[in-house]
Order: structure tokens, then C-alpha cells, then sequence
């Protein structure tokens, strides 16, 4: 059975007047299949937002625009499509979650009124129906009196119901997808950890597939079944979330698990002085190093690795890492 989304070979540009054509994502290769969970993890600046967004097709042009690749949705590449045509597909089978609520709903409308603008427009409901909908859809992402809440403005609502709101609307025509970008970013600790667990829950339940993109491998554990490391544009490790946590490959992934705090188990030393951390700072697009994007920070570098990029490797079958040292 073919995967639910396949991206194959995707490079997305953006032209500038400064630097000339920069590279945002380049040659990244993925597939999904329907009910999984994907997380894409690095730091800012990877490429993981550009990457949800180029499969959405919601990439500004000018200046930004996908130069290579497919985008498979069910078989069909959306790639060529119409905006006309890619208006049926967002949000009805594929839906998105974006990092701050508040620039996601239009602040003059009542949070009733646009998620039953969503199912209106989608399966074609009348007015009535579609707001007795967008109470279920309240009631169904646990926001407590539904039908008042309906009634609402977006800023009479806490950050953590916002983004309740946010993913009822994503819910509201049951897509095949869901991609997440970031979707706690701006949420207390507390509230992340029930809007995850909300997502989660309700993607197990309407077996949606889930798209989570995060720089918190905290989340990761919790909430992925496979976990994609990106690093300057690219994939440089592929995993199952098991293995990854079990033994990460990269470099690069090895840093990031290490400068993660940990509580220590019932008769061991707390942790004394400071966390370890990656050394230098990812390079701009424009100043991308030559050879793997990684070396100036990476203490295994040598030689070869200041020269030529490396491909992906397959150390083990089940898993893909761009490293010289598993050639």
C-alpha cells in the first residue's frame, strides 16, 4: 500500500536581492503513511517550517519557490495543481496548525463563526448546521461550555484555548492530515503538555495522520512514531523515535539529545555544572560551509568532511544518517 504523503527530492528557493538565490530546504525526501506520526526536529533555521509550508503550497512567490522535487498526496502530486484545485485539499485532507493562534484567527470574527466558515465552505452545510458543528468541534478539543465560547472573540480566550480552537478547525472536515508547526511554541509548559496530549488522542481515535514539527525532543518521545533530524536544509538523520533515543547517529543529533536536562534516578549524583552544548551557531543560507553543513561544529570533522557532503547512509537498514563515519 502506497504511503498517504511521499516527498521526494524537495528543494524549495527563495531569491534575494543581497544574497542571490538561497537554498531553504534542499533535496529533502520523506514518506507518511495514514494514521502515523511523523516529527521533524532541528533548530531554527533548518528548513522544518518551509518544508510543512512547501507542502501546503503556501510558500510566497515571489520569493520563495519550489525548484525540484514531488509532493505525493494519496498518489497525486500537488505539486502541479491549480490553487483553485489546492483550495479543496487545505483544509478538508489536509489540514495545518500554526505556531501562534492569534495569527491564525482573524480577530474581528466570533471563534463560532470561523470554524463554521471551514465546513461551510468544505461540505457545504447551512448556517445553522455548520455552528451546531463548531460546538461539537469545541466541545470535542475540551474548551468547557462550548456554545458560549462560540459566541466569543479570539482575545477573550486564554492562549492555551486559542490553540484548542486552532485544532478544532483543523478537525472540522476530518482530514487524512494534520501538520503541526510548532504548535505549543507559545503555551506554558502546562498547557503544552494537555494540547499535546489532545492531538495525540484525537489523531489515535479519527486515525489522522500526523506532521509534527518541533525543535523540543521532548515532544518527540512522547508523540512521534519516526523522527526526522533536518540540519541547514537537509535530512541528516532518519529514524524510528525508538531508535533515535535508544542511539542517535549524527553528530548533530547527538548534541541535541545531550544538551537536554535530565532528572537523575533515586540514588544517583544530580548533574554538577553545565549542560553540554553544540559549539558555533548554524550558518546562514547565504554562508553555507562547503562539505557536510555540520563540520565547522562537529568535533569528529576531518578531512573529508570539509570537502565533499555525504550522501544518506543506511548503517543498519531501518534508518538513514548523512555522516562520512558510517560510510
Amino acid at each position: 500500500m502506497p504511503p498517504l504523503l511521499s516527498v521526494q527530492g524537495l528543494t524549495t528557493v527563495f531569491d534575494t536581492s543581497a544574497h542571490g538565490r538561497l537554498t531553504a530546504v534542499d533535496d529533502v525526501s520523506f514518506s507518511l503513511n495514514a494514521g502515523q506520526s511523523l516529527s521533524i526536529v532541528g533548530e531554527s533555521g533548518c528548513g522544518k517550517s518551509v518544508t510543512s509550508l512547501s507542502i501546503m503550497r503556501l510558500i510566497p512567490s515571489p520569493p520563495g519557490k519550489i525548484t525540484q522535487g514531488k509532493i505525493l498526496f494519496e498518489g497525486k502530486n500537488l505539486l502541479p495543481l491549480s490553487e483553485k484545485e489546492m483550495q479543496q485539499i487545505r483544509g478538508n485532507a489536509i489540514s495545518m496548525i500554526f505556531q501562534e493562534p492569534m495569527t491564525s484567527l482573524n480577530p474581528v470574527f466570533k471563534i463560532g463563526e470561523q470554524i463554521a466558515e471551514v465546513v461551510r465552505l468544505h461540505d457545504g452545510l447551512g448556517k445553522k448546521q455548520a455552528l451546531d458543528r463548531a460546538i461539537e468541534l469545541l466541545h470535542q478539543v475540551g474548551i468547557p461550555s462550548p456554545a458560549q465560547r462560540a459566541k466569543e472573540f479570539p482575545h477573550q480566550l486564554s492562549g492555551g484555548m486559542r490553540q484548542r480552537v486552532v485544532i478544532a478547525m483543523a478537525l472540522a472536515c476530518s482530514p487524512q492530515l494534520i501538520i503541526a508547526d510548532e504548535p505549543t511554541t507559545a503555551l506554558d509548559v502546562t498547557i503544552q503538555g494537555q494540547i499535546l496530549d489532545l492531538m495525540h488522542k484525537l489523531a489515535e481515535d479519527t486515525g489522522t495522520a500526523l506532521l509534527l514539527i518541533t525543535h523540543d525532543l521532548g515532544v518527540v518521545a512522547e508523540n512521534a512514531d519516526d523522527v526526522l533530524v533536518m540540519y541547514g536544509g537537509r535530512v541528516v538523520e532518519q529514524a524510528s523515535t525508538t531508535e533515535l533515543f535508544e542511539k542517535p547517529l549524527h553528530p548533530y543529533t547527538q548534541g541535541l539529545m545531550k544538551s537536554i536536562p535530565t532528572i537523575p534516578k533515586k540514588g544517583t549524583p544530580l548533574h554538577k555544572g553545565l549542560l553540554e552544548t553544540i559549539p558555533g551557531v548554524v550558518a546562514p543560507l547565504y554562508a553555507q560551509p562547503t562539505g557536510c553543513r555540520f563540520h565547522e561544529r562537529c568535533k569528529h570533522v576531518f578531512d573529508k568532511c570539509k570537502l565533499t557532503e555525504p550522501p544518506l547512509f543506511s548503517p543498519n537498514g531501518s534508518r538513514e544518517v548523512r555522516c562520512w563515519l558510517y560510510e
